[in-house]
């Protein structure tokens, strides 16, 4: 719990941070009536005044005494918290810290935003009320950083005529657009909440398996060869967070382990589904849901993770308790014949599988079953497959055989026949730093015999939960379920997926003196360089959970410096010091517009921000929206996936990374993980439809653009 010092005076969340924030004022002024009862000559005068200004002679004066005291401390307590509060959430709106780390105004800034928070473990959501909203960049700045990355890109001509169209717009549109979206940034906690999710990915009408949906891989060494002692594991310790969650006892996130992090994703992280709606989805939360789903070999069982103990409490299931269920399921899944294939439609477009979703409600065993998974709290699917490798282990979480992936649920966890496990996440419901911090704690917990079977515990329970069958009824549906298989087996066939870690790591690029970040995405231009001689346009994720509702950011990190750099390292006349000077001034101008967009300072979604507010207005888009290269797909869509959220990280219990597919036909989706200082890996996908991309070759370009890269710096 806080510390004494600051739990009175911060604003709160959550059901025990609204009891706290009066029972504390309630506390001191109850001692305040005590203290002023007890010694009550000296306040004799202000007694008699409160009397007059309360009305309340006719009271004793004892009691008089004691309810003056009580409204003197309870008072005192409630001003010093909004004082507090506010200042608090003044120091929580300073960036220097970001920008000028060594400042002797960020060192105070530090003690005195340590001294206010305390310490102590805080519930999951106590700093929400107190983050700082997103800020509304400046119009005009915006639009010079928009054509400042568009120039490496463009021809003269597109360029051209992308600059008179953002001029025009600046002096038109942009004004009437940018005071409506400011009017927008004061009645919301987040002007970009809503515009994100609905245009990002509510209103897109691809599939989201494979398209939309992202994937986490197992640690490199496993713990145990054993499908069910690693299930029944993985479902324990799952559950546990899931548990946190729930009581609101998991630990804020801190950036910099000093400012809080938003945290309101994580109410969407479990018991959410996207649901497929004609023209734009929804995100349902069934935030009471006491129940998983379990599936195998096209059987679906529901089950309860709570029994009474014997004192009569309910508790979670053990993993002996879950094993032992397992084994049930696992003897009737062997003997049935019986198989459903009915989360095949969640891998077609929205709007079919929509169409599709009616249909089956229309039998009443079947809309009973849908709603039954999509209510669970997540999905646990117990495949076949033995992925060999770690480029198999992403490939297999990611597509599954088409029949054991909700793709609506926010997650779902595949346990493999040889032991090894992955996490497929629905991307509308969270980012990947939420299920990072997730997956690193189930790592970090699991534990086995040496033979890898679990450690068995005396159950406690009265009586186990049985898993129920779930029952579905698709005879009338069979043309639409041939449809949908092999529309997803063209789906999966276009996933190639290719992992790689190069000879050295950030320690190597640390003592250069350059951001490992940045450092890594001008090796992914140098590497899309040698293979196309283009300039690719190019997407990396910032997190701007630094604010309420925050999620991300666009960086983008072409540059006219490293448009230069990629052609100097493939030209004869460029000496080593013009290449290695224009790489640090890359990195540099990289590192600068990352903590912009950390800042909420970035151009993208400001833009779309405008976009949206056009079409809400219903006017006449301007001529900058209709262009060509406003809304062009990134060629390169890349994103560092994040690790060591707690101080038990090891690198045994680190996961091999985690992907996504390329967002552009003709592009690459590039994830990068980062571990100590010397390894990195690499996560290479690209369409396999396309005639022009290779995730082999792409693979093969990183690795030589990282040695090319560490020859001009040695």
């Amino acid at each position: 719990m806080p510390s004494p010092a600051i739990a009175p005076f911060l604003g709160a969340t959550g059901r025990m941070m609204q009891y706290r924030k009066y029972s504390e004022a309630s506390a001191v002024g109850f001692l305040s009536a005590i203290l002023f009862t007890v010694f009550s000559d000296p306040v004799r005068s202000y007694v008699d005044f409160g009397e007059k200004w309360l009305e309340l002679s006719g009271l004793p004066y004892q009691m008089n005494t004691a309810l003056l005291g009580f409204i003197v401390g309870f008072g005192t307590v409630r001003i010093l918290l909004l004082m507090r509060l506010q200042l608090f959430k003044m120091l929580l709106n300073y960036r220097g810290w970001m920008h000028n780390p060594k400042s002797t105004t960020t060192k105070m800034w530090g003690l005195m935003l340590n001294g206010m928070r305390g310490k102590g473990n805080f519930p999951t959501y106590y700093f929400q009320e107190v983050l700082p909203k997103l800020p509304v960049p400046d119009l005009n700045t915006s639009c010079d950083r928009f054509l400042a990355s568009m120039r490496p890109i463009l021809s003269d001509d597109d360029y051209r005529n992308l600059m008179t169209e953002v001029i025009d717009f600046k002096e038109k549109d942009g004004p009437i657009l940018q005071s409506y979206l400011l009017q927008r940034a004061t009645r919301t906690n987040n002007w970009l909440t809503d515009i994100w999710m609905n245009l990002a990915y509510l209103s897109s009408r691809k599939p989201i398996a494979v398209n939309v949906n992202c994937y986490a891989t197992d640690r490199l060494n496993i713990p145990s060869t054993k499908q069910k002692a690693r299930g029944a594991t993985l479902i324990h310790w799952i559950l546990r967070f899931h548990e946190q969650l729930q009581d609101e006892t998991l630990k804020p996130q801190y950036m910099q382990d000093m400012i809080p992090m938003c945290m309101e994703s994580y109410k969407t992280q479990f018991s959410t589904v996207r649901v497929p709606c004609p023209g734009i989805d929804r995100l349902d939360t069934y935030k009471d849901s006491n129940y998983i789903i379990i599936t195998r070999r096209g059987l679906y069982y529901k089950l309860e993770m709570k029994a009474p103990d014997n004192d009569g409490k309910d508790r979670l299931l053990t993993v002996s308790e879950i094993y032992s269920i397992l084994e049930k399921i696992f003897e009737e899944t062997e003997a049935s014949e019986e198989s459903h294939q009915v989360s095949i439609f969640t891998t077609q477009d929205r709007d079919t599988w929509a169409q599709n979703r009616v249909k089956l409600m229309e039998n009443p065993t079947n809309k009973e079953s849908l709603h039954t998974v999509e209510a669970a709290i997540t999905v646990f699917s117990f495949d076949d497959e033995k992925p060999s490798s770690i480029d198999e282990n992403g490939l297999f979480t990611l597509c599954g055989n088409g029949t054991n992936r909700w793709n609506d649920k926010s997650l779902t966890f595949a346990i493999f026949s040889n032991g090894v496990v992955g996490v497929n996440a629905e991307h509308t419901a969270g980012d990947a730093t939420l299920p990072g911090r997730m997956w690193e704690f189930f790592m970090q917990s699991e534990m086995y015999t040496a033979e890898g079977n679990i450690i068995s515990e005396q159950t406690r329970k009265k009586k186990l939960p049985v898993p129920q069958k779930i029952n579905w009824d698709l005879k009338y549906m069979d043309s639409e379920l041939e449809t949908a298989k092999e529309h997803f087996r063209k789906l999966s066939h276009s996933f190639e997926l290719v992992v790689s870690s190069p000879e050295y790591g950030k320690g190597f690029i640390k003592k250069k003196r350059m951001s490992p970040d940045g450092y890594i995405q001008m090796v992914l231009q140098l590497a899309y360089y040698k293979l196309y001689q283009k300039v690719p346009k190019t997407y990396e994720s910032a997190s701007t959970r630094i604010f309420s509702e925050g999620r991300t950011e666009t960086i983008r990190p072409v540059s006219e410096y490293s448009a230069q750099f990629v052609k100097s390292m493939l030209s004869e006349s460029a000496t080593r010091e013009q290449k290695l000077m224009l790489l640090r001034k890359a990195v540099q101008y990289q590192t600068q517009i990352k903590m912009d967009a950390c800042c909420g300072l970035g151009w993208d979604r400001h833009l779309l921000g405008l976009f949206a507010c056009c079409q809400e207005l219903k006017r006449t888009p301007p001529a900058l929206f209709m262009d060509k290269n406003f809304f062009a797909p990134d060629v390169l869509s890349t994103s560092q996936t994040p690790t060591n959220y707690t101080n038990k990280w090891t690198m045994e219990t680190s996961c091999m990374g985690g992907g996504f597919f390329a967002t552009n036909f003709e592009g690459y989706g590039v994830s990068y993980m980062i571990y100590g200082e010397d390894l990195i890996k690499f996560h290479v996908s690209c369409n396999t439809n396309c005639p022009t991309t290779s995730a082999a070759k792409m693979s093969d370009a990183i690795n030589e653009a990282m040695n090319e890269m560490k020859e001009i710096c040695s």
